[in-house]
């Protein structure tokens, strides 16, 4: 498999379940193997901090429906490879795409993708806004990880996104979404996860 076949990932049946949505950045070896997101290193770190074991990769759980992971939900912000070391199957919009894993700096991510967002994937705003839809009973918070994911995510939907503090309103349907490191950072670092579900609300995203 050289890229997933979607998105947007959660267990059956858990729509009105999901509080949780991580957006993460992009598959690596393991995802594309197994076609499902965070199924390996990062996937086990993910689950050492959410339910307190790191033997089987979170990924695993929530595609095997367990009760322990069926409040979360996972979402891919592009479905092939950026790093530059799997570039088999990929056509040269893909290709192009790895450039911004070469990025080094939150303001070189920022400055490459406004500068490309013309090229960018429309579908990927359309399948977010329809996975958030399709939790709002349920959901709670958002949690974008990493800065490629972030910087994405606020530029597509500036529109959304309301910064703290700022009226909202009445009776509009708003969700909290904090920012996280991307937890591959972590695995591959060998260090703990600095996600914390109550870290600052970076803004309230309406919907």
């Amino acid at each position: 498999m050289d890229r997933l076949s979607k998105y947007l990932y959660f267990s059956d049946g858990a729509e009105n379940e999901v509080e949780t949505l991580f957006i993460l950045e992009s598959p690596y070896k393991e995802e594309l193997l197994w076609e499902y997101p965070c199924m390996g290193k990062t996937g086990a770190k993910m689950s050492e901090i959410l339910i307190h074991n790191s033997s089987v990769a979170l990924g695993i759980l929530i595609q095997h429906n367990s009760s322990l992971t069926r409040k979360y939900a996972l979402f891919e912000t592009f479905k092939f490879p950026l790093d530059k070391s799997l570039k088999h199957g990929l056509d040269a919009e893909e290709l192009f795409w790895q450039k911004i894993k070469m990025k080094s700096k939150r303001l070189q991510i920022e400055e490459f993708f406004r500068q490309n967002r013309s090229y960018f994937d429309s579908s990927y705003r359309c399948n977010l806004e329809c996975g958030i839809r399709l939790f709002q009973r349920t959901l709670k918070t958002i949690v974008v990880c990493g800065d490629i994911a972030q910087v994405i995510f606020e530029e597509i939907f500036k529109e959304k996104l309301v910064q703290i503090g700022q009226p909202i309103k009445s009776g509009a349907k708003t969700f909290d979404v904090v920012y996280a490191e991307h937890p591959a950072r972590a695995a591959y670092t060998h260090r703990r996860w600095n996600y914390q579900p109550n870290a600052p609300v970076k803004f309230n995203f309406l919907l």
